[in-house]
């Protein structure tokens, strides 16, 4: 039987066949296809439109374009207009998509029967409802908790409750208490001022990680890297960071140097740091300031304490100094102790202020609204109200307690005689609650806030609720107040107070249309200079004789990068993002340094019980040497008793570890003394980590600063002869018949040979760039079992490789994303039987969904192992696998393949993206443009390592950055010619080699 004859067989035979089959396959629905009777303005079918608005997954307010697809979003980018991230955008940012098309939102208001079961209402019974239970409880304690609310959805919440007599009560569980005390006891103000990352020649950091979860971690770290980039066409030189933490954190990892003081002693250092350069007079010294260096600790006197050299001291504090450029920060998460953390930060104004920096890196007036973030002692404060019946009616929107604060505040629940949740999901506050009234999702609603002193952002519904039942709690409110207006309208009258002071002349239309256009209006602060508060010093010098924390086994509760406090656990983006440290996914461990794991004769994934004074919890052991001896850590963010299908109970909560009682500085202590008890169980990990360490291998290359200075143009330090001689006349005959085949159809003619180049100088293994792989190409979420068999679907991974260790050489961490590199001699391409892996013209390694059978080959092949394989249908509905339940499978790309099981697939460089620009192009008859095309990875990197283009245009950017000397391909001796060139990280001091 011919070809032709099998195909007429099986097209005749084939509906019968599936009919009578045991696979349960049925005929596919008829659909029709209805086209618009009155088109939607501004929507053209397959043209995407683009909308500003605020992102609100943290308190950053980052600005966002929602790119809108038929009506709905499909993808969450940087706005380059704001000021606060520059059109960057972290992991969290962009799985606020996934928030949006949740599938466990509540869709509809429901308040709980009598028998304990939730029952849905109509809007108009469940503000009835409200209304009632408001004047019910008026005069008998009415509290209203949200999360930071810095615009006009917060003055609507005073107002309501200054109205009713009621208070309102700002909860972020990292609200960063310790940084505005600190700056209150130097300064006599608790702001918190804006840091210039970007102009810093020398960065000290005590524990503040400020590329994950500090203030504003997207912004501070773009100016990080303006800061600590090497460009050899600059000046050669690179700011210096040094990290001062128990754990090596993201942050620590891109330091040059890591120093893992005692926990408790890090002000001692900063205080002896001051110290050194008042009495060497390396900085002119203020007015206020002289004579202060006989008051503070000298580095003989404090260097027992915090476990480094007293010359060391010294070395950090001209180093400082000299640079004309420090910058010290403190008030992170990882060194809020049990007390004292608010004694560091102060001590580290002291410095910059000595420093001669507290005008200059530190810049007071474009303050951060976190400011106004409430404090962990207000929230204490309600819940001994509560508990004492003194609170009658409890309302909560934007935060979450009874995860955050487990014991106290569920235990407080129970003696409010009714609760009310604005909350859009089923979160532990919500099912505890008696009445839900499910608000929109922020970019299904109008607000605005104020992330920095003179930005005013601005929110916008991007598209129709996904859930038409629910309704904006400022809607809500304004209605339950008997008012007749909309939040709509109740913002344009605060906007037109903006209106007055920044409108130029124009009318209010025109005004608050550019805005929307441009996602807010953005105003200069003056900077301003505080002076020290008198007789500040003289108390500081007073602390150094004492000695910081002393538990056998101190436990420290970090922030997760991904899941924060919590809040990110239902997006499955965040779950599945390796954590840039650790590489686990999907649940939470507990880090154990090496020589603790061998006292204890511990392994990976074996189960420990943590105890502590406020809680009990089991946590699987991952052993790092980025933690000190003496030190555990556990990240926050799993341990959810609700909160949907992606968060409920999943891993532990490293909240219930911690005293529930606030410090001496108003907030609360995240590490606490804890009994560890082997329990002799063991999991495996969820972790996409491969060797801890890079083997020689030279898959990263470091270079020293000195030199890197001394490169020229025309310089290959990294080359390797990518042929042996024996096989040159061979690979000279295969590449004339190459040359041959491609003047034949298609690959006649001048085609472009797509690259892109890493800075690994400017890279950090942040991850954003992850999530923007997920979220632009379709790729499947897992789940926490196929992660621990090995089988994630992420086309882009972060390796990450621990250098030094050995020898007395200090402990660093190195990474490099690591992807498809679209081989000019791909391996993967000539071992596919059937040509599913194939080479386009223009250099891509294509890989033809519907030609593949499934073999693997071409994986087995893959020297980089940048190949996935399908092995399970991820996009069947009601499948046991399915990662886009409905309405989650909304944010799928229209313009990219769902592929399904017994697939191959591999970075495609956004292909997509790239035909979109040549399609424009053509039709505005020209060429494409370097810059044209800007693949999702490069687009949302916080530090703009990734630049991509066409190596063939000589003067693009990638065609440059290909010729630089700290150039190389990762192995090049494998002579299969990678798209990707990385540039060499740029490290001061001597390279530790692993």
């Amino acid at each position: 039987m011919d070809r032709r004859r099998f195909l007429t067989v099986l097209g005749a035979t084939g509906g019968a066949a599936a009919a009578a089959s045991a696979c349960d396959i049925h005929a596919e629905p008829t659909e029709h296809l209805v086209p618009y009777t009155v088109p939607p303005e501004n929507q053209v079918p397959g043209i995407a439109t683009y909308y500003a608005t605020t992102c609100r997954e943290c308190a950053a307010g980052c600005g966002l374009q929602a790119k809108v697809r038929e009506g709905r979003v499909i993808k969450l980018e940087g706005n380059p207009e704001s000021p606060i991230n520059q059109g960057r955008l972290c992991s969290r940012g962009q799985a606020g998509l996934q928030g949006l098309y949740n599938p466990d939102r509540v869709t509809d208001p429901m308040a709980r029967s009598p028998h304990g079961e939730w029952q849905k209402l109509s809007w108009e019974d469940a503000i009835n409802r409200l209304q009632a239970k408001v004047k019910e409880a008026r005069g008998k304690g009415i509290a209203f908790v949200t999360g930071l609310e810095s615009g006009s959805f917060g003055e609507l919440v005073d107002a309501w409750m200054k109205g009713l007599g009621g208070r309102h009560v700002t909860y972020e569980p990292f609200a960063f208490e310790a940084l505005r005390e600190g700056n209150r006891l130097a300064f006599g103000t608790s702001a918190i001022p804006w840091y210039d990352f970007a102009n810093a020649r020398y960065i000290v950091s005590f524990g503040a990680d400020f590329m994950e979860t500090w203030l504003s971690p997207v912004g501070y770290q773009n100016g990080f890297t303006r800061a600590h980039a090497f460009e050899g066409g600059r000046d050669g030189s690179m700011a210096k960071f040094v990290s001062v933490a128990p754990r090596l954190s993201l942050t620590g990892m891109s330091a040059d140097q890591w120093i893992a003081a005692k926990p408790g002693t890090e002000y001692m250092l900063a205080l002896a740091m001051a110290q050194v350069i008042l009495a060497e007079r390396l900085a002119p010294t203020p007015a206020d300031a002289r004579g202060l260096d006989r008051l503070l600790p000298a580095p003989q006197q404090v260097a027992t304490f915090v476990g480094i050299e007293a010359r060391d001291i010294r070395r950090l504090a001209r180093e400082f100094a000299a640079s004309h450029g420090g910058l010290a920060v403190a008030g992170g998460m990882s060194t809020h102790y049990g007390s004292g953390a608010h004694v560091l930060v102060a001590s580290v104004n002291l410095l910059n202020y000595v420093a001669g920096q507290v005008g200059k890196t530190v810049k007071f007036g474009p303050n951060h609204a976190l400011e106004a973030g409430g404090s962990f002692k207000q929230l204490t404060d309600l819940v001994g109200d509560m508990s004492a019946g003194k609170v009658a009616l409890l309302l909560v929107h934007g935060a979450n307690p009874a995860h955050s604060l487990p014991a106290a505040f569920s235990q407080a629940l129970g003696r409010v005689a009714y609760k009310v949740s604005f909350s859009s999901y089923l979160d532990e506050t919500a099912a505890a609650s008696d009445l839900i009234l499910p608000d929109l999702h922020p970019l299904e609603q109008w607000n605005d806030s104020r992330p920095r002193a003179g930005v005013y952002a601005l929110q916008q519904p991007v598209m129709q609720p996904v859930f038409p039942n629910t309704r904006h709690t400022a809607d809500v409110l304004l209605q339950a107040s008997g008012s007749a207006s909309s939040f709509k309208d109740y913002l344009q009258t605060r906007w037109r107070t903006l209106h007055q002071r920044y409108g130029r002349g124009r009318g209010f239309d025109d005004f608050w249309s550019d805005a929307l256009q441009h996602g807010g209006v953005y105003t200069d602060v003056a900077v301003q200079s505080p002076r020290l508060v008198p007789g500040f010093a003289q108390r500081l010098g007073g602390l150094a004789a004492s000695e910081g924390a002393s538990e056998q086994h101190l436990l420290i509760v970090f922030p997760s990068i991904a899941l924060h406090d919590g809040r990110g656990a239902n997006k499955p983006w965040l779950q599945e993002l390796p954590d840039p440290v650790s590489k686990i996914t999907w649940h939470g461990w507990v880090e154990v340094h090496p020589e603790t794991a061998a006292k204890s004769q511990l392994a990976n994934g074996d189960i420990l019980l943590l105890e502590s004074p406020h809680g009990t919890v089991r946590a699987p052991v991952w052993i790092t040497p980025g933690v000190r001896p003496d030190v555990l850590a556990v990240p926050s963010g799993q341990g959810h008793k609700a909160y949907g299908r992606y968060a409920k109970d999943r891993s532990f909560n490293a909240f219930e570890l911690l005293s529930d009682q606030p410090t001496d500085f108003g907030g609360r202590a995240f590490s606490v003394g804890v009994r560890v008890t082997k329990t002799g169980d063991h999991r495996r990990l969820a972790t996409v980590e491969g060797d801890a360490r890079e083997q020689g291998r030279g898959i990263i290359e470091v270079l020293p600063l000195a030199k890197a200075r001394e490169l020229r143009r025309g310089a290959h330090p990294f080359a390797e002869e990518e042929t042996p001689a024996y096989a040159r006349k061979a690979l000279e005959a295969w590449a004339e018949a190459q040359h041959e085949k491609a003047t034949l159809g298609n690959y006649a003619g001048e085609h472009p040979r797509w690259a892109m180049a890493i800075d690994l100088a400017k890279c950090t293994g942040c991850s954003a760039c992850v999530t923007a792989c997920y979220a632009e190409n379709n790729l499947a979420t897992v789940g926490e079992e196929l992660v621990s068999r090995r089988r994630q679907m992420s086309w882009l991974r972060i390796e990450r490789y621990y250098t030094g260790g050995k020898g007395g050489h200090p402990v660093g961490a190195v990474v490099t994303p690591m992807l498809c590199q679209q081989c000019g001699n791909a391996p993967c391409e000539p071992v596919c039987p059937v040509y599913a892996a194939y080479h386009t013209p223009d250099g891509l390694n294509g890989q033809v969904y519907n030609r593949c059978v499934g073999t693997r080959y071409c994986a087995n092949n893959c020297p980089y192992k940048v190949r996935y394989f399908n092995w399970y249908n991820y996009a069947e509905q009601g499948g046991e696998w399915e990662s886009w339940p409905d309405p989650l499978n909304m944010l799928l790309n229209p313009d990219v393949t769902v592929r399904e099981k017994g697939v191959m697939e591999k970075c495609t460089f956004c292909v997509q993206r790239i035909r979109g620009a040549q399609n424009r192009a053509r039709l505005e008859d020209r060429n494409v443009q370097d810059g044209d095309i800007t693949p999702s990875c490069a687009q949302a990197c916080p530090s703009e390592a990734i630049v991509f283009g066409d190596l063939h245009d000589k003067t693009s950017r990638v065609a440059a950055l290909a010729q630089d000397p700290r150039g190389y391909h990762v192995l090049e001796g494998l002579n299969t010619r990678p798209a990707i060139t990385y540039l060499a990280r740029v490290v001061h001091g001597a390279v530790v080699e692993d």
